[in-house]
């Protein structure tokens, strides 16, 4: 158990004993990626840890938790990227290799995130149908990318990602992945890169809402339509109905000569996010009339 382990260290290193209130600062929770932990935003607050020579505390730490390397969590950055603010405590590398469903995703700790919640929704994509032609508007690293390449089989992916940092990483990935010779990586606004009329489907895969991008979903479609997977917020059961009606109205950003019908084909919900707040996905289907 990492508090008893922790204490034994903490007392063999410092001769210093714990009481409850630092116990209680200790972390409950932690990522672990290889050797690397990532540790929560909201322990180690005490002033006590501070004052204890730094880089041998954190090595105690590291110790404690089966790990080499420490990062601790900050705030998500608000500027367009969705950037982590993570900060490295011991060790100056943070490259970091996870494995999830038998896909390997390469990323800087400290640059990129790991959307580890939205584990569902990816296996959902893992299972699409083999052959189709996806666009990836928001691809990140290559959360659902990757899996419509590795276990759907997709003829062929075009994943667009403006974060160059994520770039980085999504290239690493489609190549220790194998994949590379059937995704296209377009750098920059999808609004502007994205390919026009090629995609069986389109991911829509950013929240709260990725309303910016309904048009250029739809222009990226074939001339016969196909299926948008639109990831959306909603405050409760009541906004679903409103999140529908939002997403119906997204034909209006879009100058076609010829008329076209959405369907509604399945609302997915992906995880919560907070009291009333979840995280779901609209299926919605794009005819040509």
């Amino acid at each position: 158990m990492f508090i008893v382990k922790f204490q034994t260290l903490i007392k063999q290193n410092f001769n210093k004993t714990l009481c409850n209130e630092l116990v209680l600062d200790l972390p409950k929770r932690w990522e672990k990626h290889g050797d690397l932990i990532v540790l929560p935003c909201d322990c180690f607050l005490a002033e006590f840890w501070k004052d204890l020579p730094q880089e041998k505390f954190w090595e105690c730490v590291a110790e404690g938790l089966h790990g080499k390397r420490i990062a601790k969590q900050g705030r998500i950055s608000r500027n367009g990227y969705r950037s982590p603010q993570v900060s490295m405590l011991l060790g100056e590398d943070g490259w970091v290799t996870h494995v999830d469903n038998k896909i390997k995703y390469n990323f800087e700790v400290t640059k990129c995130m790991f959307a580890s919640g939205n584990i569902t929704e990816k296996i959902r994509m893992a299972k699409l149908n083999a052959g189709e032609v996806v666009v990836d508007l928001f691809a990140g690293i290559g959360y659902f990318t990757l899996p419509l390449l590795v276990h759907a089989k997709a003829e062929f992916v075009h994943a667009c990602e403006w974060n160059p940092d994520a770039v980085d990483a999504l290239t690493r990935n489609i190549h220790d992945n194998k994949v590379h010779l059937k995704c296209k990586i377009y750098f920059g606004d999808n609004r502007t890169v994205c390919p026009h009329g090629v995609a069986n489907r389109v991911i829509l895969g950013l929240i709260p809402t990725a309303q910016v991008s309904y048009a250029t979903a739809c222009k990226a479609l074939k001339p016969t339509g196909g299926i948008l997977h639109i990831h959306c917020n909603v405050e409760s059961k009541s906004n679903v109905c409103c999140n529908i009606n939002e997403g119906f109205k997204f034909d209006k950003q879009v100058n076609y000569e010829k008329a076209w019908q959405a369907n509604m084909l399945h609302i997915e919900r992906v995880k919560s996010y907070a009291p009333h707040i979840d995280h779901i996905v609209l299926d919605l289907q794009i005819i040509q009339l």
